[in-house]
């Protein structure tokens, strides 16, 4: 049976790509990618082709020799144009040559003065969930996976970087890196799905961590990026011995600039990073366990359509919190287990318990922000009901032959559900899996998270409530970023506006300077009423581009009365430093705020 997928006007039925050969100009000056690609099919094609495209802006199609014509027959706002290819004749080859359009959803482009170092521009892509049509014509669904190689073509003295292997155009090594012809060459031997395609090109420098490890920032940045990730050699392999053998070759890191819209980004062999995440302290690597944990939850077994979205990051969540319990200890996994249940379970409050948006196989095709955590934590928590109804030495061996099974595959729901029908039937009688997996809500009968160090959290916010009184400098001194952001998230949506400096001052923030308490922060000032913290968010608004932090930023601007008239004009000031998706966001926020 042909897998339908309500996200892209594919007909796989048509036959699939296998691989890909690019060649691609970058052009500053329009803001443009001049691309030739050379397609392979599965299987020779005669009749026609639909592709998926997003504003692409086709210029020649051919086949052995032949003119092949085409036509965008179709189009929608949000998916774009279907390229409606003719002309096959038994061809199992094409090639197309287009330019991609400065609006490509995947693709931001910088000025020097939006970088770190200020003097050359930068591009990055960004193409998860359907943007990599933006770049090229493909068959944008995730049940796609294709080989492809590269050969790029940028700016003297700038660098380019893809989720590939690079095969030529500067060693990774600290002594090379900017100098070289502007030419260079990748290629990417292990099928992917379209939305891991990724590029970035700027003004980089390389730090090697270990035999396969190592990490790309502006100069001006490499030293303290290098500091907070040195240990990513160690966490590849101890994440080896949760899911087995890592089968991508290198595992470096990308630090982009701070208009990137996520945490991070799982492009195989090179995850792209928000800068948001260089404390100076290395409390948030557990971001980069998370991205690590991908290039075998999603990367190396990918849910075929957006609508199994949990395959990819509840699986990917759960292995997060084993591979951060060997690494920094039970207490402070549970710790980060308990306030993402408590998110989990305020999203599920916002959406309505019922929503099919808190179901985890999704129904429909569109997608709503707020339930993004939904497949995240929900799926970690059935995944963990899992284990517990078998023990943690049968799952664990589930979790390798899972993955060997169904490496360099994109498979449903049901898919796995059968696997683990044959592999674990016991969890079948001892977990409600339909409720977990095709009801909105959470079981009654799920096991919440406990926690020791929350608990401490819970006593300071207690004291709080019943008379105003903020912990010490001395009760904080010595808690994680996590326990500042369960304080924070933990007080009341609003509180006396004089109280909003005194709450700063007692968890240390200035010093802390984390941008995930900030949003918080700024959050609750704005919904509390204390204006003078105007100035602080406006600036924040102008460098913080991570939609996890802005936006609730913007949510807050547009549902307070006293800050409803700055939203729109701030969001006007600061659009262009931030990422078409994050603009997007932000936009729809706005307009559902009637601004």
């Amino acid at each position: 049976m042909t897998l339908y997928d309500p996200t892209s006007y594919s007909d796989l039925s048509q036959g699939r790509i296998r691989h890909i050969d690019f060649h691609i100009q970058t052009d500053f000056s329009t803001n443009t990618l001049a691309i030739k690609a050379t397609y392979q099919l599965d299987a020779p094609r005669r009749g026609p082709l639909f592709l998926d495209t997003f504003k692409i802006d086709m210029q020649k199609a051919h086949a052995n020799g032949r003119a092949l014509t085409w036509e965008y027959d179709t189009s929608h706002e949000t998916l774009g144009s279907r390229l409606h290819l003719k002309g096959l004749d038994g061809d199992n080859s094409f090639t197309l040559e287009f330019r991609t359009s400065p609006e490509a959803s995947a693709l931001q482009w910088l000025t020097a003065a939006q970088t770190l170092g200020g003097e050359h521009p930068f591009l990055y892509s960004q193409c998860q969930n359907i943007h990599a049509r933006s770049v090229f014509p493909c068959q944008d669904t995730p049940s796609v996976r294709f080989t492809y190689s590269a050969e790029m073509e940028v700016p003297k003295g700038l660098t380019a970087v893809m989720a590939a292997e690079q095969v030529e155009g500067g060693a990774l090594s600290e002594s090379k890196g900017r100098e070289g012809s502007g030419r260079f060459i990748f290629r990417m031997p292990q099928p992917i799905p379209s939305y891991l395609f990724a590029l970035a090109v700027g003004h980089l420098e390389f730090r090697e961590f270990g035999p396969r490890t190592g990490i790309f920032a502006e100069p001006e940045m490499l030293e303290a990026a290098a500091w907070e990730f040195a240990e990513n050699e160690m966490r590849v392999n101890e994440a080896e011995k949760l899911l087995g053998p890592y089968l991508w070759g290198r595992y470096d890191l990308l630090v982009l600039p701070p208009s990137f819209p996520f945490g991070g980004m799982e492009n195989p062999r090179l995850t792209f990073l928000t800068p948001t995440s260089i404390l100076g302290t290395r409390g948030q690597t557990y971001l980069i366990t998370h991205e690590l944990a991908h290039a075998w939850t999603g990367n190396l077994v990918t849910n075929a359509t957006w609508q199994d979205f949990w395959l990819n990051e509840g699986w990917t969540t759960y292995a997060e919190t084993r591979i951060t319990e060997s690494l920094e200890g039970r207490d402070f996994n549970e710790l980060n287990l308990v306030f993402h249940s408590r998110e989990l379970m305020e999203a599920m409050e916002r959406l309505g318990k019922d929503s099919p948006h808190t179901c985890l196989k999704r129904t429909d095709a569109e997608e709503e922000a707020r339930a993004f955590n939904i497949p995240y934590y929900k799926g970690c928590f059935f995944l963990r009901e899992c284990e517990r109804a078998v023990g943690r030495v049968r799952f664990d061996a589930f979790i390798q032959s899972y993955m060997k099974r169904f490496q360099f595959q994109s498979i449903t729901t049901e898919t796995f559900l059968d696997f683990m029908k044959v592999e674990l039937p016991e969890v079948f009688s001892k977990v409600d899996v339909n409720q977990w997996i095709y009801k909105p809500g959470m079981p009654e009968s799920w096991q919440k998270p406990q926690s020791k160090l929350y608990d401490e959290v819970q006593s300071a916010l207690n004291a709080y409530q019943k008379n105003g009184t903020l912990p010490t400098p001395a009760q904080v001194e010595h808690w994680h970023g996590v326990q500042v952001k369960s304080f924070l998230q933990g007080l009341p949506a609003a509180v006396p506006a004089a109280d909003c400096p005194r709450i700063e001052e007692a968890l240390d923030l200035s010093r802390r300077n984390d941008a995930a308490h900030l949003s918080f922060f700024y959050a609750l000032c704005i919904a509390s009423g204390y204006e003078a913290i105007l100035p602080r968010v406006e600036a924040y608004a102008e460098k913080i581009g991570r939609m996890l932090y802005i936006m609730p930023v913007f949510r807050a601007l547009a549902a307070t009365d006293w800050s409803r008239a700055h939203a729109r004009p701030l969001f006007e000031r600061v659009k262009s430093r931030h990422h078409l998706i994050t603009a997007g966001g932000i936009e729809r926020v706005l307009a559902g705020a009637g601004l």
